[in-house]
């Protein structure tokens, strides 16, 4: 796509390409009736065909719509383009960078810095699992800092939609299984606290740079959870006091009971 040329539903005109993911390309576009920019996600091609997709995608971004909190990238709008043959999300756009963009720079971030991004994650995740919604997919890639260091939980719902479509969509999962609770890796429903163990696995990186478990595949994965502990933070990081490292353990907690009762109950033990 040429930047400045192409238009979705009539109002969006494409600026440029923010970033590319297995499903879909998000792009910076200024909305022409609004006169703002904002970040629009075209799902890939594909995804049209498939029906199932189809209603889960419209189900899983009313829900997002609904999400107002400080904490959530607000969706604005979402619909088919027939011209592109594609489905969009419009979201606001947060100016900054990803956790993502943040490791691949840093390797880790300082120990205040962290907490900060991670129980404003807490409060973004409380409001949504409070209005029934549960994310599914909480990476560093989808927790966004903005310049002022506000953080925002992007791609509420999208996970299940693609998840629960027709196409077995293996590399998506493989490039966020690191991330994936174990009732998740074993094909469970996904409940609030797996949202808590994704968040627990974000900490552990965010604290020491490296992830609990290194696996190449959702079997090796597994089999990992279930063989090994992670290696406690404040060895691989001695700056963790240890009753972070513990918080962020019980996160980690392969049984969803052992882990904390809600979001804002990992808030205050981080």
């Amino acid at each position: 796509m040429m930047a400045g040329t192409t238009t979705i539903a009539g109002r969006y005109r494409i600026e440029g390409r923010l970033g590319v993911g297995g499903m879909s390309t998000v792009h910076l576009a200024f909305d022409n009736r609004l006169e703002r920019y904002v970040a629009i996600k075209l799902l890939a091609e594909h995804l049209a065909d498939d029906p199932t997709f189809v209603s889960r995608f419209r189900r899983e971004a009313l829900s997002a719509a609904r999400l107002v909190h400080p904490n959530i990238v607000q969706v604005f709008d979402f619909g088919f383009d027939e011209g592109h043959h594609q489905h969009f999300i419009v979201m606001e756009h947060v100016s900054g960078n990803s956790c993502a963009e943040l490791l691949r720079d840093r390797g880790h971030l300082d120990i205040p810095e962290a907490v900060a991004i991670i129980t404003q994650a807490c409060r973004g995740l409380d409001y949504a699992h409070r209005n029934g919604v549960v994310h599914r997919d909480v990476k560093p890639g989808n927790l966004l800092v903005s310049d002022s260091d506000v953080v925002k939980l992007a791609d509420f719902g999208i996970a299940r939609a693609v998840d629960q479509s027709s196409i077995t969509q293996v590399g998506s999962v493989l490039g966020t299984a690191a991330y994936l609770a174990p009732e998740q890796a074993r094909g469970e429903e996904a409940g609030p606290r797996a949202d808590l163990y994704s968040l627990g696995v974000v900490s552990y990186q965010l604290l020491s740079g490296r992830l609990p478990y290194e696996a190449n595949s959702l079997s090796e994965l597994a089999l990992k959870q279930q063989r090994e502990s992670p290696i406690p933070l404040d060895e691989l990081n001695p700056r963790v006091p240890h009753a972070l490292a513990q918080a962020v353990a019980m996160a980690l907690a392969m049984d969803q009971e052992s882990r904390p009762a809600d979001a804002m109950v990992l808030a205050e033990a981080i």
